[in-house]
């Protein structure tokens, strides 16, 4: 009985690790960074923590944005 405690611990450590580590990939994806916090905030928060990444803005599509907005702004200036 023990051991399977000990094993069903592992497992879920190993799995939380994994999930933790694919939401630090989708921070990055969305231009957080290597030094971003999802890692520690999904690994310790679980579900709270993938919902926190999930939740998180994407900064690559903002600043692409952000720069449609400024050739649009300078397009009407030509005109």
């Amino acid at each position: 009985m023990e051991v399977l405690i000990i094993v069903g611990v592992i497992i879920y450590i190993l799995l939380n690790a994994i999930g933790a580590s694919l939401m630090r990939n989708i921070a990055i994806e969305k231009g957080y960074g290597d030094n971003c916090h999802a890692w520690a905030a999904c690994f310790w928060l679980g579900i709270f923590g993938y919902l926190y990444v999930i939740a998180m803005p994407d900064k690559i599509q903002q600043e692409q944005n952000q720069q449609i907005l400024v050739l649009l702004k300078e397009g009407r200036e030509k005109e």
